[in-house]
């Protein structure tokens, strides 16, 4: 036998189409600060790849951070920076790049390396999806 009696909370369907952490991380900054920030992270990852670089050429790179992951991490976070400047979104890419700047300097056994460079270039990507979803969120009207 079917339930025949309706009520209005039946029709109450919970719209929330982007998580909590994704709303709290897409709430607008001052303009000014956020291309303050955005700019030093450029600035920094620039310097960070600009010291690889000299220590790759001179032979050295065994004493420094991997040119290759420095390239890769600062392109990412810095174009995330400034693509979602307004909001704090980037800050998952910026950890993400970290922990994968971390995990190639430490010295692992080769699958631990593999698994663990995996699941922090996944934190990467789905910092920068995050931060996507968080820049368009900011943009709606919030009623």
């Amino acid at each position: 036998m079917a339930d025949t009696q309706h009520t209005a909370s039946d029709d109450v369907v919970v719209d929330d189409e982007h998580g909590g952490l994704v709303r709290s991380l897409s709430a607008t900054i001052p303009p000014m600060l956020g291309n303050a920030i955005a700019t030093l992270i450029v600035l920094v990852t620039v310097v960070i790849g600009v010291i690889s670089l000299v220590y790759t050429w001179t032979g050295n790179a065994d004493e420094f951070l991997p040119l290759f992951q420095v390239t890769v991490a600062a392109t990412v976070v810095s174009l995330n920076a400034l693509y979602a400047r307004r909001t704090f979104s980037y800050v998952i890419t910026l950890i993400g790049a970290i922990l994968w700047l971390w995990v190639s300097v430490t010295p692992f056994m080769p699958f631990w390396q593999v698994v663990l460079q995996a699941v922090t270039v996944t934190i990467m990507v789905f910092g920068v999806v995050f931060s996507l979803a968080a820049v368009s969120l900011s943009k709606k009207p919030r009623f």
